[in-house]
């Protein structure tokens, strides 16, 4: 029987001594040459050369240094170890770099911001995993190579479900004698570490694999701070809701009484309060400055109860028998958030105390054009008279949502003092 040799084009049997395919018209020139410098191995063996002992470790050290290569070939056996090695590594990384470089970004664009030991953590996560995935990709070309295959075949991974169950398929295949026609070893073949462009190439690839874990990240952040700025305002609503059915028109009425001298009695939340002495005062406060919003302060009245009062329950509660109302209207300009419920005032007598949790339901998120208004309570634990109050301060915070994290302006807290007289 005559020797036989395989087409470099299309793989078939032909005469060893063919200088062209007769079933493609291919030259083979080249494989005389290849085979003239490869004796051994193109005319005693029909697989690619291989350790007698093919393991997790000799399978890895051939993957990192055929990294780049992509005309030669590679066993199943070989394959499949160094397939289990990059998982294991690829998991590594992932647990001890790819957790943190996915928890928040390391660079912001617009404006221009930088954390550098973020950004160090990313490019070398990036870079190893970049690495990882080109020799899983070229060791699956030289896996078909040895299968007779193009790597062409590699194209199937883009046809959803079934593409990649059938390269799955062909990469577990056994070796192919014709798949010799793939060995085109060069003269002096150079080290891809050698190379320029093999560099270039892993450059490119790790500033692309970086930007989108960092854009994953950034996204990922503002999601958990909006879902955190949601659920602490829809707390904050629902806990003031749960005492507003009949405390917004009792309210109402008696910011509406409150202007008659005659009134005698308040209504914080179910608890109706007699008044032994009251004094209302007019203010001008009135800020613009935060937000295309606007913060006013248009009324204050102090009563002096008749008698003393219990609120609160448990350690939190304590006894008064004075209150102060503030009547506070916003007109938002954009989508804010602001909680003047929450507000802290003190008094010219050395009083501090927190908005009584009875306070109007008039805050939270606001939509940008709304208006809304209504009244503050703080219950002071010792008046003698009204007239003892001649200034107090009071103290709120507010927000906006942002992209930019610089954006010094988007947390705000008020701050004034006003003077009763």
């Amino acid at each position: 029987m005559s020797e036989t040799k395989y087409c470099i084009n299309c793989g078939k049997a032909i005469p060893t001594n063919a200088t062209f395919c007769p079933f493609c018209g291919a030259t083979q020139d080249k494989v005389a040459s290849t085979e003239d410098q490869n004796t051994i191995t193109s005319e005693q063996h029909n697989t690619p050369n291989q350790p007698e002992h093919v393991n997790m470790w000799t399978a890895l050290k051939l993957g990192m240094r055929q990294t780049f290569t992509w005309s030669q070939r590679i066993t199943r056996p070989q394959y499949w170890w160094l397939y289990l090695d990059l998982v294991l590594i690829s998991l590594v990384l992932t647990i001890v770099l790819g957790i943190r470089a996915y928890s928040y970004p390391a660079f912001i664009l617009s404006p221009l911001h930088v954390n550098v030991l973020q950004t160090v953590l990313l490019l070398i996560f990036s870079a190893l995993m970049v690495w990882t995935s080109v020799m899983q990709f070229t060791a699956s070309a030289r896996r078909l190579h040895d299968s007779n295959r193009s790597a062409h075949y590699l194209w199937f991974y883009l046809l959803p479900l079934v593409g990649p169950i059938l390269i799955i398929v062909f990469l577990c295949q056994r070796s192919e004698p014709a798949g010799k026609r793939f060995d085109r070893l060069a003269s002096q073949p150079k080290p891809w570490t050698h190379k320029w462009w093999t560099w270039c190439l892993l450059v490119l690839l790790t500033l692309g694999y970086a930007a989108l874990i960092n854009i994953t990240a950034r996204d990922t952040a503002m999601d958990a701070a909006l879902t955190t700025t949601s659920k602490s305002a829809t707390t904050n609503s629902d806990d003031s809701y749960s005492d507003s059915d009949s405390e917004e028109s009792s309210d109402s009425t008696d910011y509406d009484s409150d202007s008659e001298s005659d009134s005698d009695s308040i209504t914080i939340g179910d608890d109706d309060i007699d008044i032994a002495d009251q004094k209302a005062y007019s203010t001008s406060f009135t800020d613009s400055s935060w937000a295309k919003s606007t913060f006013k302060i248009d009324k204050v009245t102090v009563y002096k109860t008749d008698g003393t009062y219990t609120s609160g329950s448990g350690n939190d509660k304590k006894d008064f028998n004075g209150v102060v109302k503030v009547h506070m209207s916003i007109h938002a300009g954009q989508d804010i958030s602001a909680y003047p419920t929450q507000a802290k005032l003190s008094t010219n007598d050395g009083q501090q105390v927190e908005a009584d949790m009875d306070s109007d339901d008039f805050d939270g998120d606001l939509n940008s054009g709304t208006d809304s208004d209504g009244n503050l309570y703080f219950v002071l634990s010792k008046l003698s008279s009204v007239k003892d109050i001649t200034s107090i301060r009071l103290k709120w915070d507010a927000s906006y949502d942002t992209e930019d994290y610089d954006d010094d302006n988007a947390y705000k807290t008020f701050d004034t003092t006003l003077n009763l007289n």
